[in-house]
């Protein structure tokens, strides 16, 4: 994952609020609920030193429900000195409600979020007709794209039942000229709406297309969308057209196919992660890692979201990338100052341009580190 959106939230040289919390709007009574969360986010935030303005500028962004509207989400806020460096939503409830005030922003929460979400194409279709809705990787107040693609269906074509006409140019008056006019019908129906997949597959740069819906028009569309014309992997889920059930139906089995691609796509890393481990060309563990961030080299941090019992590192004022386990090993001790090592690493692998992935064992969190490297280790 590109972790450049992060760095407007190093731009203040002073002591970073951080906050995560669950801002989902889903019940009447979700503003009051947002509102005292809030209350008690502030007055923790309070006692750790924060200024009042800082307050303030954070209590707005709340209050302003720039997040997400609907559904379950929470919200990641950034602020240093009565400015707001950022505000992003999550697209899932934090673990807890979270406050900090360190001299460099807490991100971990937000980056796992970031890192588990992926821009999709969702479309539900019968025979006829199709939605098609294109989601991009960051939670938004609304699809990027959604079209309603009608098609024709048997009774908007004549010649059916004895008159010639479209529906027997296949096979005028021959047995089953109905059931070849309709499957043609279907597969001319079906390739419009893969017009659109595809159209919505670009324009979020969709790395998934997930379809519920009548199954020979999902074949249709496949046949439509094979890898000559698209290949982004399609997955096929229950649900889809008829009614609210289906809609639901298709909506939850696209999330749990979403976290079942996630979880394939980190199996994967961690496959390439461990050969490199055998080649010098990665490392495990925060004593080997944080030289390699130190130097610059690291291709890709990987973190796991476990923070129980997280340990904290010593950082530099002077220097972003620098981090260690002692002060001594920085470039000014005076200039030294001790964060979780989350968010110290990150620090130092954004100002370098690295990536970053959870490091998940098979969709379990984990609390270990590790890096893939730009270059072999000497």
């Amino acid at each position: 994952m590109d972790m450049g959106f992060l760095r407007p939230l190093y731009e203040s040289g002073a002591p970073v609020a951080s906050v995560h919390m669950d801002t989902s709007r889903d019940t009447t009574d979700a503003d009051k609920k947002i509102e005292l969360r809030w209350r008690h986010l502030r007055e923790e935030l309070a006692a750790l030193g924060t200024d009042e303005a800082t307050l303030d500028v954070l209590e707005q962004a709340v209050g302003e429900k720039t997040s997400r509207a609907y559904g379950d989400h929470g919200q990641a806020l950034f602020a240093s000195e009565g400015t707001l460096l950022g505000a992003h939503t999550l697209g899932e409830i934090p673990v807890q409600d979270r406050a900090a005030y360190l001299p460099v922003p807490d991100v971990l929460p937000l980056a796992v979020d970031r890192g588990r979400r992926l821009p999709y194409v969702l479309v539900a279709l019968d025979r006829v007709n199709a939605k098609v809705t294109a989601y991009a990787a960051r939670p938004t107040r609304a699809p990027v794209m959604e079209t309603d693609a009608a098609g024709e269906s048997l009774r908007n074509i004549d010649g059916l039942g004895g008159r010639g006409g479209r529906g027997q140019r296949n096979n005028p008056g021959g047995p089953g000229a109905d059931s070849h006019a309709a499957q043609e019908l279907w597969r001319e129906n079906t390739a419009k709406v893969a017009e659109h997949v595809r159209e919505a597959a670009r324009r979020v740069g969709a790395e998934l297309i997930i379809v519920g819906g009548d199954e020979e028009a999902i074949a249709y569309l496949r046949d439509n969308l094979g890898p000559r014309q698209l290949t982004v992997p399609i997955r096929v889920v229950p649900g889809g057209r008829g009614g609210t059930d289906a809609e639901e139906r298709l909506h939850k089995a696209a999330e749990d196919a979403l976290r079942e691609f996630v979880v394939e796509r980190h199996d994967a890393f961690l496959e390439d992660y461990q050969r490199k481990l055998a080649h010098d060309q990665a490392v495990r563990g925060t004593t080997p890692l944080l030289p390699m961030l130190s130097e610059a080299r690291v291709e890709t941090l990987l973190l796991g979201a476990e923070r129980d019992g997280e340990p904290e590192l010593w950082g530099s004022f002077n220097e972003p990338l620098l981090v260690d386990t002692d002060p001594k090993g920085l470039d000014d001790p005076n200039a030294a100052f001790r964060a979780p090592a989350s968010a110290l690493m990150l620090r130092s692998a954004v100002m370098a341009d690295a990536g970053f992935t959870e490091l998940l064992d098979h969709g379990r969190t984990s609390s270990e580190s590790g890096a893939t490297l730009r270059f072999p280790r000497q």
